[in-house]
Order: C-alpha cells, then sequence, then structure tokens
C-alpha cells in the first residue's frame, strides 16, 4: 500500500474540496486526517476505503454533489412517512 502524500487532495459529500493532513497507521491500514478550509471542519478516512472508492463521504474524484441529494419530494414521502405530517 502506497501512502497519501501530506496535502492531497480530497473531496467531500458535505464539506466539499479539501486535503489530507496526516496520516497515522492502523495495522495494515493508515487513518488520515483530512482538512476542508471552506468549512473549517476536519473528518478521517481510511486509506483502503478512499483509494478504492468505497468510502460513502469521501473520494479522490470530484463528489457529483446532485447524486448525493435526495429530492425534496422523497424527503417530504420520507419525512411524512415516519413522523406524519410536520405543522405549518
Amino acid at each position: 500500500m502506497n501512502a497519501l502524500k501530506q496535502f492531497t487532495t480530497v473531496y467531500h459529500a458535505e464539506y466539499g474540496k479539501g486535503h489530507t493532513i496526516d496520516g497515522s497507521p492502523r495495522g495494515k491500514d493508515v487513518l488520515y486526517m483530512v482538512y476542508f478550509p471552506s468549512v473549517q471542519e476536519h473528518d478521517w478516512v481510511l486509506h483502503s476505503r478512499l483509494v478504492t472508492g468505497r468510502d460513502d463521504l469521501m473520494s479522490l474524484k470530484p463528489i457529483d454533489f446532485e447524486e448525493q441529494k435526495v429530492s425534496d419530494d422523497l424527503q417530504d414521502a420520507i419525512t411524512n412517512l415516519f413522523f406524519g405530517g410536520q405543522p405549518q
């Protein structure tokens, strides 16, 4: 496994574009801290999940945010199903 370099670009479904800050060995894997300057947040991701594209929130390739969003109609249907209608 080749470790990622510091400041490798990573994309987050919610936070947008960020970069790796540090990596810590975790057995046969590496846990990276990723910083997202536009929202001043950080998150962690395992090397194995990031390079194979199996992470739900982060990727080495830009994420199509339209694919990640649930349509308003679907969100309303789910809300009504579980919580009933919300008073307005």
